[in-house]
Parts: structure tokens; C-alpha cells; sequence
């Protein structure tokens, strides 16, 4: 199980007592930080396995409070433990946002956080990190097996993992949102089925199967929360990422929550989408390849025998 660690790097007091709070709740172990490089020392004193961290406060290098002083905090940890796994909270300022996603944060989420949605990405951005780490072991393991049962076994050809497909299914009732969406796709290298509406979508996913579904969360007819559960009923491979405007968070919340993998507000960064987009297939591909990973190392075992 991946370690249930947390390093809250917050310069507001009542902040950090609130999320501290929020995550013994949910049965963290909790370690408290009310700058960056206290997180950094903290960090390097006891490498938790999840940094929560505030995207404006005093920079590591003194007290001046400057945007982005989290970004040096995630530059820093990442450089010295690719396998830490960060969380950046901030503002509206979409620049940061991008730029802390593209350094390797694994999500960024905007103030006033939502404690749900927290709790959420948290999970996720445990799962991830233990899937990257089972997959170097397995691998590392694989061909400790294979260096030693080759000649006794004739398994030269071990089986290669499935790679993941670039191809998304985008479901939008508005056909300028929609046309803007396969354009932001096909210019990224991705193969793109197009849907107008959650029945439509439904139909095109039984019949392509794609790895990927893009959707609005309101649609006439079938809504996306409906499209979610009704592709999930078919393969529950697929990665679900939803669209949705800012004043429809309870709803995003509840499409978090059956399983979507992300949600993407309204006007839509195509950087974000893209990111969000690569991180939703990794996330399928990693525990496709878990599965893998597990039946091969049973069919070495049951041939060794």
C-alpha cells in the first residue's frame, strides 16, 4: 500500500490547522510546513510520500512573499526524489497553474479548495505513484526471472505490456466547443470519434472503444454523468475526463467521485486538457500493465514449476 504520509507546506496557520485537520481525519499522518524551505528541510528529514503545497508564499530563499514560491518547492523535491508526489494549491492565475503541471505536479487546485475534491486527487496522486514505482518492480523482477529461467524454460520472447492507444472519444453538444476540442486533439497526434450528445456518445464508445472518453457534463438526453456510468458498464478500462462550467461543482464533485478522472472547467486550457489527457491514459496503461505483469509472472511461475 502506498505510504499514507502527507507534508502540508502552507504559510496561513489556519490553513494548514484546517487541512492538517481534514487529512488525520481521512487517517494521514501529518507533517506541517509554514514555508518553503521549512517544507524543503522537513521534506529532506522525512520524504513523505505526498506534498500538499501552497503555490504563493515566502520563497525558499528568504521572506519576501513572491507568486510562484511553490513552484521552486516542487522543482527542488522533484529533482531530488523523482518518486514525491506533489499537490500545488493557488489562485486563478493560469499561467502558474500550467507551468506547475508541466514541471510535474500532479494536479493543481484552485483556492477556495474543495475538501472533497482534495481528498480525491490525493488518492489518485497516491495510486499513481505507487503504479509508476509496481511497475519499475515488476519489470525489475521480470527479467531477474527471465536472466535465470531463459535456458531451462524456452521463454526467450517475454510478453511486452500493450501500449497505449492516442485515440479519445469527444462527446459535446455545442459544435463550436466540440470542433475546438478535435482540433486541440488531432493537433496533438490523438485519432478522434466525435458524439453530440451523451445517446450518440454511448453508441460510438460500444462501437470503437476507445481509451479515452472527453465529455460535457450537460447534454440534452443522456447526461455526462450518465454517459460515465453507462461506458464504465462496458469497459471499465476507459478513462473518463469531464467538462463542466464553475458553477457546476457539485457535479464535478459527483463525477470525481464514480470515477472520472479529471475535471476540466469551462473556457478549456488546451495545455491543461492536454496534460490531464496524458495522465488519464498513463493511469490506464499502468494498471493495464499491472494485470499484465501478474499473469505473466503466473505463467512463468506455473512453467518453472
Amino acid at each position: 500500500m502506498a505510504p499514507r504520509e502527507v507534508l502540508i507546506v502552507e504559510h496561513d496557520p489556519n490553513i494548514r490547522l484546517l487541512f492538517r485537520e481534514l487529512f488525520l481525519r481521512a487517517g494521514y499522518t501529518c507533517l506541517l510546513a509554514g514555508n518553503g524551505g521549512e517544507g524543503l528541510e522537513v521534506f529532506r528529514g522525512s520524504r513523505p510520500a505526498l506534498i500538499v503545497t501552497e503555490l504563493n508564499m515566502p520563497v525558499m530563499r528568504g521572506g519576501e512573499r513572491v507568486a510562484g514560491a511553490g513552484i521552486e518547492l516542487l522543482q527542488q523535491v522533484r529533482q531530488e526524489d523523482p518518486d514525491a508526489t506533489v499537490i500545488v494549491v493557488g489562485g486563478m492565475d493560469v499561467k502558474n497553474h500550467i507551468v506547475s503541471l508541466k514541471l510535474g505536479a500532479y494536479a493543481h487546485l484552485r483556492k477556495p479548495v474543495n475538501m472533497d475534491e482534495l481528498l480525491i486527487v490525493v488518492e489518485r496522486a497516491l495510486e499513481r505513484r505507487q503504479l509508476l514505482i509496481e511497475r519499475r518492480e515488476y519489470r525489475e523482477r521480470l527479467e531477474e526471472i527471465r536472466r535465470k529461467s531463459v535456458e531451462r524454460s524456452g521463454l526467450h520472447n517475454d510478453a511486452v505490456p500493450t501500449m497505449a492507444q492516442r485515440e479519445v472519444l469527444i462527446v459535446e453538444h455545442d459544435h463550436q466547443a466540440r470542433e475546438a476540442l478535435h482540433q486541440i486533439f488531432v493537433s496533438a497526434g490523438y485519432h478522434c470519434l466525435l458524439a453530440n450528445d451523451g445517446r450518440e456518445g454511448v453508441e460510438a464508445f460500444k462501437a470503437g472503444r476507445p481509451p479515452l472518453v472527453v465529455t460535457d457534463l450537460k447534454m440534452p438526453g443522456i447526461t455526462g454523468i450518465e454517459l460515465l456510468q453507462q461506458v464504465w458498464a462496458v469497459d471499465d478500462d476507459v478513462a473518463v475526463i469531464v467538462l463542466t462550467g464553475a458553477a457546476d461543482v457539485k457535479t464535478a464533485i459527483a463525477s470525481l467521485k464514480l470515477g472520472a478522472r479529471d475535471v476540466i472547467m469551462k473556457p478549456v486550457n488546451m495545455d491543461e486538457l492536454l496534460i490531464a489527457t496524458e495522465r488519464a491514459l498513463e493511469r490506464r496503461q499502468l494498471l493495464i500493465e499491472r494485470r499484465e505483469y501478474h499473469e505473466r509472472l503466473e505463467e512463468i511461475r506455473r512453467k518453472s514449476a
